[in-house]
C-alpha cells in the first residue's frame, strides 16, 4: 500500500510540475521539487528526476543537491557523460564534509558506469578519506571492492625502507676455515656482513582478458628495483664498496589462466613468465618460467593450494645457466576467533654447471594473524625453517650445508589510514648456520612499508 502511495504521489507531483511549466506558475517550491526528484530517482523514475533537477539547476546552477540527484538520474538513464558533468559540478560546489563525501561517491559511480573503473577506485579512496563517520567509510570501502572486482585492470605499487644489519648477506664471522686447512683466513670487505638501509620499489599490473563462470585469463607485467645505502661502519669495513653494488632490478611479462573445476570448490590453472634481472646495473640473467596451480576450498573456512614450477635461467656474461624445479603445498584457514593461520612447505632443486648454483632446498613456514588489534596495531607473526644443500663446494670437500631460521612480526596501524592505505612495520630476524664459516649469516632489520586496508 505504501509503495502505491509513493507512486501516486510521484505521479501527482509530476503532473503538478508539468502544469506549472505549462502555466508558468510556481506550483512546487524548490525544496518540494528537490524532494520529489530524490523520490523519483529512488523509485526508478530517472527521467522525471532528470527533468525536475534540470529545472532546479536552470533556476540556480549552484544547487548542489540538484546536481547530485541529476548525476544519479543521468547514470540510470545511461547518459554517463551527463552524470560525470553534474558530479563534477557537485564536487566543485561541496564545501562541507557530508557534501564532499556524497560528491566523491557520485564521481566514482559515474566513472564506473562509463567504464573508467581505475579512476573510480581513486575517487572511492578519496571518499574513504573524507567519510564523515565509520559507516560511510565502510560503504565506500565496499564500493571499492565491488569496482575492483569489475575492473579488468588491477595494479599494485610497493615501496619500503628497511634498515638492516646485513644488506649483502655477508658472513657474520670475521674469519673462516677454508679447504680443511688447520688455520683461519681473515674475511674482509664484501665477504663480511655490511649494515645499511634497503630501499625497494615495485609495480605490478594485471589485465583480465577473459572472465566468465568457467575461466579467467590474465596478462601480467611487473617491475621492481632494490638498492642500498651503506652505513658508516660498513664503509669502514669495505671502503671500496657502494650500496648500488648490490642493487637488483627485474622486469617480467606473463600470462596466467585458471579454470573452475566441477563442483565449484576447486580451480586449476597454469602460468608462464618471461623475465630479466640486473645486478649492480649489469645484466645478470634472463629466465622463462612455466607452472601450474591447484586451489581447493577445504571445509567451511580453509583453502588448500599446490603449485609446481619449472624455470630455465640463461646467464649473462660469466654467470652460468641454471634449471630450477620448485613445488609448494600450503593450507590456510580462518579460526573461530577470527584469527587466521597458514602453513606451507616448499622444495627447490637447481641444476647448473656451477657448484654454487647446484643445490636442493626445503623449507616450512607458518603465519598467524590476529583479527583484533592490540592497542593501535594489528599483528601478524611469521616463522620459517629451511635447509639448503650443495653436494659440491669449491671451499671444502664436504659440500655445503646451510640451515636457516627466520622470524618476523608485522604491526599494521589501521588508525593511521590515509586514502585507504595504512603503514606497516615489520621486524625481521634471520640466522643461518653452515658447515663453512663464510656462509654463516645473521640479519636483524626493520621494514617500513604501506599496504591497502581493503
Amino acid at each position: 500500500m505504501q509503495r502505491w502511495s509513493r507512486r501516486i504521489g510521484l505521479t501527482f507531483g509530476a503532473l503538478a510540475f508539468v502544469a506549472a511549466q505549462a502555466s508558468a506558475q510556481a506550483v512546487l517550491k524548490p525544496e518540494q521539487m528537490r524532494e520529489l526528484a530524490g523520490q523519483a530517482v529512488m523509485q526508478g523514475q530517472a527521467g522525471l528526476a532528470f527533468d525536475l533537477t534540470g529545472a532546479l539547476i536552470e533556476r540556480d546552477d549552484g544547487d548542489l543537491n540538484a546536481h547530485l540527484i541529476r548525476s544519479r538520474a543521468a547514470r540510470n538513464l545511461g547518459r554517463n557523460e551527463d552524470a560525470l558533468t553534474h558530479a563534477r559540478f557537485a564536487w566543485a560546489l561541496a564545501d562541507e564534509e557530508d557534501a564532499r563525501y556524497a560528491a566523491a561517491l557520485a564521481m566514482a559511480q559515474a566513472l564506473s558506469s562509463s567504464g573508467r573503473r581505475t579512476a573510480a577506485q581513486l575517487w572511492l579512496r578519496r571518499a574513504v578519506q573524507i567519510a564523515p563517520d565509520d559507516r560511510s567509510k565502510a560503504r565506500a570501502a565496499e564500493d571499492f571492492q565491488y569496482v575492483r572486482r569489475q575492473n579488468p585492470w588491477s595494479t599494485a605499487l610497493r615501496f619500503s625502507i628497511s634498515p638492516s644489519s646485513n644488506i649483502n648477506n655477508g658472513s657474520r664471522n670475521e674469519t673462516s676455515e677454508l679447504f680443511g686447512l688447520p688455520f683461519e683466513f681473515a674475511l674482509e670487505g664484501e665477504a663480511r656482513a655490511l649494515s645499511g638501509v634497503e630501499i625497494a620499489t615495485g609495480f605490478s599490473t594485471r589485465y583480465r582478458l577473459v572472465t566468465n563462470e568457467r575461466k579467467r585469463t590474465d596478462l601480467l607485467l611487473g617491475l621492481s628495483h632494490r638498492t642500498y645505502v651503506l652505513s658508516d661502519t660498513a664503509k669502514d669495513i669495505a671502503p671500496d664498496t657502494d650500496g648500488s653494488d648490490f642493487a637488483t632490478s627485474s622486469v617480467f611479462v606473463g600470462l596466467q589462466e585458471d579454470y573452475a573445476l566441477p563442483g565449484g570448490r576447486a580451480r586449476l590453472g597454469w602460468n608462464a613468465r618471461l623475465g630479466r634481472t640486473w645486478y649492480a646495473g649489469d645484466p645478470l640473467l634472463s629466465y622463462t618460467r612455466i607452472g601450474t596451480t591447484y586451489r581447493r576450498i577445504a571445509g567451511d573456512n580453509g583453502m588448500l593450494s599446490l603449485s609446481i614450477n619449472h624455470e630455465s635461467q640463461a646467464g649473462e656474461g660469466t654467470r652460468p645457466d641454471a634449471t630450477i624445479w620448485s613445488a609448494s603445498l600450503g593450507y590456510g584457514m580462518s579460526l573461530t576467533s577470527g584469527n587466521s593461520l597458514s602453513i606451507s612447505t616448499s622444495f627447490t632443486d637447481s641444476q647448473s654447471d656451477a657448484d654454487y648454483l647446484t643445490y636442493s632446498e626445503r623449507a616450512i613456514s607458518a603465519r598467524y594473524a590476529l583479527a583484533k588489534p592490540i592497542g593501535p596495531a594489528q599483528l601478524e607473526f611469521g616463522l620459517s625453517l629451511s635447509q639448503k644443500l650443495h653436494e659440491k663446494s669449491n671451499l671444502t670437500t664436504d659440500g655445503r650445508d646451510e640451515r636457516s631460521v627466520k622470524a618476523s612480526v608485522t604491526a599494521a596501524l589501521p588508525e593511521m589510514d590515509f586514502y585507504g592505505f595504512i603503514p606497516t612495520n615489520t621486524l625481521n630476524a634471520e640466522r643461518t648456520n653452515a658447515n663453512i664459516d663464510l656462509y654463516e649469516t645473521e640479519n636483524v632489520g626493520i621494514q617500513l612499508g604501506i599496504r591497502s586496508a581493503f
